[in-house]
């Protein structure tokens, strides 16, 4: 396959993504993220004023502020550049998650012995693998995230994320491809495990219930809550619901360039484990004020030397490996480092 059978290859694919629901950026997620973006603001409305104006609500949605921002220009190119040269270049990682599991399963065989095959309904065992999975994804994004933001030298890829101004759908292709690689990684390492753990368990091979590969709870969180998490709509969750779920408020908090809101909300959908290990932080009803970015004052971070090139540089300068310009690592990465305030009530 020559060069431009390839990049026509990777078109095709692009152009199926953009319609599957197992994607993590798809039309039908979109059309579903601004029905429920609409439905919450004419809720707000008639709270507030008992009339919804249908302009108000459109000029929120298509804010000019958003959507012309160098911000999301920036999002644009890394789409396209996630989309049709970084998974050229990195592939999917060093680590598969089903050889893990199968190793997994091969070292608690030599250890313990062969389990009897499971006499569980097959649906029963689909449901746990499903669960396992589900769950196990999770705890490693929030193992990944965590450490990017406590690892200054981690911190230097996974800041390029940070580094939008405003928050988009695209947001979410805003990522350094070191970043990716590791992230992929640490999934496959943690899931892979889990699953070969069940495995074991269940003394058979166990498949799950997936929709296009992708495990049907994940599908269904990317339909109602991951595209509105990158966005400007602050639609929190309280309470109960706020230490179960991630609402785009409680991702918007974690972008904020507030010192105070520094290494929290670091989930993925659930915020079970900001609320385990003391990094979650609920939002107010109201929406505050806040900056997104990192903070660099007279710095432009939507460049591609900014987007590709820096992190490299800084993260090898963490490392001591090259000299720095100055003799500070950078504010945001020391920031994280501080002890997180007290979970919001």
């Amino acid at each position: 396959m020559d060069f431009l059978e390839f990049q026509i290859h990777k078109l095709q694919q692009a152009g199926a993504a953009l319609v599957s629901p197992a994607s993590i950026f798809a039309l039908p997620q979109l059309a579903v993220a601004l029905a429920i973006a609409f439905a919450y603001l004419a809720y707000r409305q008639m709270r507030r004023r008992s009339t919804v104006r249908l302009p108000t609500i459109l000029r929120a949605m298509m804010s000019r502020r958003i959507i012309f921002n160098r911000s999301t220009y920036a999002d644009l190119f890394y789409y396209f550049i996630n989309t049709f040269a970084i998974g050229s270049l990195i592939g999917w990682g060093i680590f598969s998650g089903l050889a893990v599991s199968e190793l997994g399963v091969r070292m608690l065989r030599a250890s313990f012995g062969v389990c009897a095959p499971s006499t569980a309904p097959e649906w029963a065992l689909r449901t746990g693998m499903t669960l396992v999975t589900f769950f196990g994804y999770e705890l490693a994004y929030y193992i990944d995230h965590y450490l990017k933001h406590k690892i200054p030298f981690l911190w230097e890829f996974h800041k390029t994320h940070h580094s939008a101004e405003v928050l988009t759908p695209l947001t979410v292709f805003r990522v350094h491809p070191i970043d990716s690689l590791i992230f992929v990684d640490i999934i496959a390492i943690i899931t892979g495990t889990l699953h070969g753990l069940f495995t074991y368990a269940a003394g058979k091979s166990v498949g799950i219930y997936s929709v296009g590969d992708v495990n049907i709870i994940t599908c269904v969180f990317l339909f109602f809550l991951a595209q509105l998490q990158h966005s400007q709509f602050w639609i929190p969750l309280t309470g109960l619901p706020g230490r179960i779920l991630l609402s785009p408020a409680h991702h918007q908090i974690h972008h904020s360039v507030d010192p105070a809101h520094h290494g929290c909300n670091l989930g993925s959908f659930l915020a079970i484990w900001d609320w385990a290990f003391g990094t979650l932080r609920i939002p107010q009803k109201e929406p505050p004020r806040l900056t997104f970015g990192i903070g660099q004052a007279n710095a432009n971070p939507h460049r591609i030397s900014a987007l590709l090139i820096d992190p490299v540089m800084n993260a090898l300068r963490v490392l001591g490996l090259i000299r720095r310009p100055t003799p500070q690592v950078s504010r945001i990465a020391m920031e994280t480092l501080r002890p997180m305030p007290h979970e919001g009530r």
